[in-house]
């Protein structure tokens, strides 16, 4: 797996698809906090944990493109011919993937670190946790990303599939926390200075809540918007659920990898 991680690696070094996105990354970043300074922000702990969001839009784009290539140049059944198991080939992929991710992460937080740091300030020790967790999130997008890559021949098919699947699945993980983030009592003002509490009719509750709550953490878009916008419960279960994604997607993708007809 060593020469086929090394031969992607070369191809990474020579993709203008890659250091592009890169470039957007960095560049988004530098907006942020361009716009955090303009506005004379105190705390830079949104701008730090957005990475997840940015990262994964990269991640799918690149994924999607790089290893689809593969199908549409023949490299796969090249490798096959050559004596590589399509498990390594597999693996081999889904690392090219995270160290795709983990540059476009790279790149977003160089402006922050450069100039975000000294001129706002340094994050919170738990936005730096948010962040560490937000990295597992971003491993679990890959894995996503890597298996349909892998399982679909066609790269436009694939990369239309990854982007939906991005998309949706923050879309998906807005509208859990929308409702998760609604307090169980909203101040109701009469006619003097007390202020009454009245029950909150959008308040998700009971049995309904717990499975909103473990869908939204599960899926690794709900992970992502609660990092960024604000964690609707505990915090230890994420890292949890994204290491369980990895595993299930990469089980699936490989063990369909393995059965599938290269041609």
């Amino acid at each position: 797996m060593r020469k086929l991680l090394t031969a992607n690696l070369m191809r990474i070094k020579k993709s203008k698809l890659f250091w592009s996105l890169c470039g957007i990354s960095a560049a988004i970043s530098l907006y942020m906090i361009v716009d955090a300074l303009a506005n004379r922000s105190t705390s830079i702990d949104t701008q730090l944990v957005s990475f997840v969001l940015i990262a994964e839009i990269a991640s799918a784009i690149f994924t999607s493109l790089f290893l689809g290539t593969e199908y549409g140049d023949g490299t796969i059944r090249n490798k096959l011919i050559v004596g590589h198991g399509r498990p390594s080939i597999y693996l081999a992929d889904l690392i090219t993937s995270i160290i795709g991710a983990c540059a476009f992460l790279v790149s977003y937080m160089l402006p922050i670190v450069v100039i975000g740091f000294p001129c706002i300030g340094v994050p919170a020790a738990a936005t730096v946790q948010s962040a560490a967790i937000g990295l597992l999130t971003l491993f679990a997008f890959c894995a996503l990303f890597t298996m349909v890559s892998m399982v679909c021949a066609n790269k436009a098919g694939a990369t239309v599939i990854n982007l939906v699947l991005a998309f949706l699945l923050l879309l998906i993980g807005f509208f859990f926390w929308t409702y998760l983030m609604q307090p169980a009592y909203v101040p109701a003002y009469g006619f003097d200075t007390n202020i009454e509490y009245l029950p909150n009719p959008h308040y998700v509750g009971g049995a309904k809540r717990v499975i909103m709550q473990i869908l939204s953490n599960i899926s690794p878009g709900g992970q992502a918007i609660q990092l960024t916008a604000g964690v609707t419960g505990a915090l230890w279960p994420l890292p949890l659920y994204s290491i369980g994604l990895c595993g299930v997607c990469t089980a699936v993708g490989m063990t369909v990898f393995y059965k599938k007809d290269i041609k």
